[in-house]
């Protein structure tokens, strides 16, 4: 890894936004030109946008690999096979495929650790705002309903805001992204290390709870 770091810090520096259509570029030459190179500069979001599609990310730069190791594999698959140079585990094909396998299944991946709305329920408590929302998932489903708490503790005294249905699917180990069926805007949702609490596309954090 260490002959592609400099490489990788320099595209990330160099990387800005001009707002430009971006074109097909050669991912491995993002990968192995200098950074200070004019094709490196004129190309720097191409080279960006090609590197996050290898790896099925929207922006590989913002990733943190340390916390994905299964976008970390990809990555460092991606690396030895521009480059010839390993510079990741042994077992980074093993957890690719194995990733892709279980993501395909239906949310397999996910569900048993986010839990279904039979067990668990996510919820948001906001008593300034006074708005209590609750989350709940089942395997590509989700069901978001917020209620406006009316100076109450009784979620029986609560006032039913809005009630939002749609699809989702897994994204990664700590991801995941859905379409709210009412007016088909997308939906993201990343989730703790320890799956406890959740923070959506909006900000907003969620706690898991159990339901008996």
């Amino acid at each position: 890894m260490k002959k592609i770091i400099p490489i990788l810090l320099s595209l990330s520096l160099l990387a800005t936004s001009c707002g430009t259509e971006s074109k097909a570029v050669d991912v491995c030459r993002c990968l192995t030109e200098p950074g200070n190179s004019e094709w490196n500069k004129e190309n720097q979001e191409a080279c960006r946008d090609a590197i996050s599609n290898e790896i099925g990310v929207e922006n590989w730069e913002k990733v943190n690999m340390s916390e994905n190791p299964i976008v970390s594999a990809k990555f460092d698959a991606l690396a030895k096979k521009c480059t010839g140079t390993d510079s990741s585990t042994e077992n980074n094909k093993d957890v690719i495929e194995n990733y892709e396998a279980v993501a395909d299944s239906n949310n397999s991946f996910l569900i048993p650790n986010i839990g279904t709305s039979n067990g668990y329920i996510w919820e948001s408590i906001n008593v300034e705002a006074q708005v209590y929302a609750t989350l709940a998932f089942d395997d590509g489903i989700f069901r978001n309903t917020t209620y406006l708490m009316n100076g109450k503790t009784n979620s029986e005294d609560f006032t039913k805001m809005l009630d939002l249905n749609g699809t989702w699917n897994t994204i990664d180990a700590n991801k995941a992204s859905g379409v709210i069926e009412l007016n088909d805007k997308e939906v993201s949702w990343i989730f703790s290390k320890d799956y406890s609490t959740l923070t959506n596309n909006k900000g907003v954090i969620y706690n898991r709870v159990k339901v008996e």
